[in-house]
């Protein structure tokens, strides 16, 4: 763990982010199925804590106070984590992001205090970024830099895999989750792994941009999964596995979700589930555990 990193305080969130047993969505004979709910923080996604994280890290460290202003290149689920988290602490946010995007998101953003800059849109994501990275290395500016900040997933390796692992009674065979910025997928398995070696974790990217399987970045539906790169705090080394998910496969589980445990997430939950009824089928797997985590409420994907 990087040592420039001040984590939180592991099982701090624990009530806030229960895990619910999916016995109506998967058959009692296949294996048993666990969801880590991350649809209870203040904008309802994992980014709420990752966030958290990150500032508090910053803000511990020196690096952020209330005469910074946060500057990052997202109006996604982490761009409303920040402007929510800004707004509680008072300091100044600036957002960036490809023109044309998160038109949904914008009046809420901006509701938050949150400025809104809209680079090219044929620059895509990779523009946004260059554009923080221009300012954030002046005094007054700084980035979470979500993609490379290692309190991202040192939030999750702290709270969410032990919270995980001890709802579970310390039973758990697999875990499966997407990769947007790999926070989630790391830090939880890294604390798995540590506890239980011969775990099987399986990362999971959109079929339509499978990057981290190889292939070349397109235009999918899953939002929060497949940024197009290979995130800098990704280890291809960790996963067992990588598996992709289309956007119509994503969304039928979403759906399912929704109509048989009464559910309502984002379509990156609808991937992640997609890939666990894979491993529940298997006939081998029968009796034992998997967890996966709803990173979102459907709200937040509007």
């Amino acid at each position: 763990m990087n040592q420039n990193v001040v984590l939180p305080n592991a099982g701090a969130t624990a009530r806030f982010s229960p895990i619910i047993e999916l016995a109506r969505l998967f058959p009692p004979e296949g294996a048993r199925v666990l969801l880590k709910l991350e649809t209870n923080g203040p904008t309802g996604s994992v980014k709420d804590r990752a966030v958290r994280s990150m500032l508090d890290s910053a803000q511990a460290l020196g690096a952020l106070s209330s005469g910074t202003r946060i500057v990052e290149a997202t109006g996604g689920a982490e761009g409303l984590a920040l402007a929510s988290a800004a707004a509680m602490r008072g300091i100044p946010l600036t957002l960036f992001a490809p023109e044309g995007s998160y038109v949904n998101r914008i009046q809420t953003l901006q509701a938050l205090g949150a400025v809104i800059e809209f680079t090219p849109k044929s620059k895509g994501v990779s523009g946004a970024l260059r554009a923080v990275k221009a300012l954030a290395n002046a005094p007054e500016f700084w980035s979470p830099n979500l993609f490379e900040n290692p309190a991202n997933p040192g939030a999750h390796e702290a709270t969410t895999g032990p919270e995980i692992w001890n709802a579970s009674q310390g039973r758990v065979d697999a875990f499966v989750a997407g990769v947007g910025s790999g926070g989630t997928f790391m830090g939880v398995s890294r604390y798995l792994r540590r506890r239980n070696p011969s775990i099987e974790l399986i990362a999971v990217e959109p079929k339509e941009s499978p990057v981290l399987s190889g292939g070349k970045p397109a235009a999918h539906g899953v939002v929060g999964l497949g940024c197009g790169f290979v995130p800098p705090i990704f280890d291809r080394n960790l996963p067992n596995a990588i598996e992709t998910v289309s956007t119509e496969e994503a969304a039928f589980w979403t759906r399912k979700l929704a109509q048989t445990e009464g559910l309502s997430v984002g379509i990156s939950t609808g991937a992640n589930l997609a890939v666990v009824a894979r491993y529940a089928s298997r006939r081998e797997n029968n009796n034992k555990t998997v967890a996966t985590v709803a990173f979102s409420s459907q709200l937040v994907d509007f």
